[in-house]
């Protein structure tokens, strides 16, 4: 590799502030390419910090192809100063997997100085494959942020939030165990929405009126907060999440 690009670029980084919002979304993407990839900016993390700061991210594949699109430019522009641009495009695509329906899952490193997309590139220098990746995610994500706490909204005491601000609220859909001891006490009914990574909301009721609030509240936040997901809402069955209809 020619001089002045280090081996995974931070560009990830990129797709998960640009889908934040429009304007953020220009904002991000409309910076040089010498300006997104200035390696100064990311201090040098030991292989053992990397694993420890491993985490699951869901996003809306809609919103995820929107940024990449916008990035092919940008990304085919940089490859002209690499010897072999097709192994790099190849390491420094992210890392992603299905989840359900529209959402899918990548893999970020929750650090200080502010999280980075996981790569292929970033993975093969781990030594790890897609399952190996996900489990450490996964364990991480259950051992810092596996408490799921509740409250009630407002003037609508039928529907319910996850109490947290530490930007993984969406992430915790993917502990489905914590959810099962959930429907303890409010029962097998949960139907969720996820509008952003920092929202989730969902009943424990199938009662027509309160399922078309969550559907709206989900659709509005969706809309015009930062960070989105979906609009889709999912139920909760021992078997897993289903889309909801």
């Amino acid at each position: 590799m020619k001089a002045g690009l280090p081996r995974a670029l931070p560009l990830a980084l990129l797709l998960m502030a640009g889908a934040a919002s429009a304007a953020e979304e220009t904002t991000a993407l409309g910076a040089k390419p010498a300006e997104q990839a200035a390696p100064a900016a990311y201090p040098v993390h030991s292989p053992g910090e990397e694993m420890a700061a491993l985490r699951p991210v869901l996003i809306g594949k809609r919103y995820l192809d929107q940024a990449a699109r916008r990035l092919a430019g940008q990304l085919a522009r940089m490859s002209r100063q690499v010897d072999n641009p097709a192994q790099w495009f190849e390491d420094n695509a992210l890392v992603v997997r299905d989840f359900i329906a529209d959402v899918q899952v990548m893999y970020a490193l929750e650090f200080p100085e502010g999280p980075r997309l996981v790569s292929r590139g970033m993975m093969k220098s781990w030594g790890m494959d897609y399952d190996r990746l996900h489990q450490r995610a996964m364990a991480n994500l259950e051992g810092r942020h596996g408490e799921i706490r509740i409250k009630p909204v407002g003037k609508l005491p039928w529907l319910y939030v996850l109490d947290t601000e530490d930007g993984y609220a969406a992430s915790r859909i993917l502990l489905h165990w914590r959810w099962a001891e959930l429907t303890l006490t409010l029962g097998n009914t949960l139907v969720l929405g996820m509008p952003t990574r920092d929202v989730v909301v969902f009943t424990a009721s199938l009662e027509p009126e309160e399922i078309g609030q969550l559907r709206e509240t989900v659709e509005t936040v969706e809309r015009h907060q930062g960070r989105p997901v979906t609009r889709t809402l999912f139920q909760w069955t021992p078997q897993g999440w289903q889309p909801f209809e």
